[in-house]
């Protein structure tokens, strides 16, 4: 599950410095014609909460539960989530995700510092979606990459007691984007 995971993260990544994308993913080829095609879905947003940016990603691996992301950049800190929380797509129209989870902070030379994060995001799909262009150097699959921006709306609440933070921020229209990644991939010969 790792490597699938891993695997389809790296394309949304890889996906995601290319450009914007647009339109929907096409029909899967008939039975038996030889390819295999996934899609992977992608939010982001990176809002403030009491002075520190949260970076959200949520990601929607192609035959895997969705799920989302994550950071939390502090002072010198970058903090990572303890679990990973679930997440719920809508293609490119619309994303949620909630929970609460556990955050340790690493920073060069500082001492580790632990905290808690919960979140209760949505993002909404805002104006046409669009096709990001083929990718500059070749690749062994077909690759169709769309984006469409999004508003992000909810709240976030942020606690780390060794930096002095302990904020909940309401959410309104902070700017993110949502993105489905079609990958076509011939089969092996």
């Amino acid at each position: 599950m790792r490597t699938r995971t891993a695997g389809a993260l790296t394309l949304l990544l890889a996906a995601g410095t290319l450009g914007a994308l647009t339109g929907t993913a096409g029909a899967a080829p008939p039975a038996g014609a030889g390819t295999e095609n996934t899609t992977t879905g992608s939010a982001t947003a990176f809002p403030l909460v009491g002075g520190a940016g949260v970076f959200l990603t949520a990601y929607d691996p192609d035959g895997e539960a969705p799920l989302t992301v994550p950071e939390v950049f502090a002072g010198s800190y970058e903090c990572f989530a303890d679990e990973s929380l679930p997440a719920d797509f809508r293609g490119l129209g619309s994303v949620s995700t909630a929970g609460t989870t556990g955050v340790t902070c690493f920073a060069d030379g500082l001492p580790d510092l632990t905290g808690t994060l919960t979140v209760d995001v949505q993002w909404r799909g805002r104006g046409p979606a669009t096709e990001q262009p083929e990718p500059p150097f070749p690749t062994e699959c077909d690759l169709r990459v769309l984006i469409r921006q999004a508003d992000v709306t909810g709240s976030i609440a942020l606690e780390i007691p060794a930096l002095g933070i302990d904020a909940t921020t309401d959410l309104v229209g902070v700017p993110g984007d949502i993105r489905t990644a079609l990958s076509n991939c011939a089969a092996p010969h």
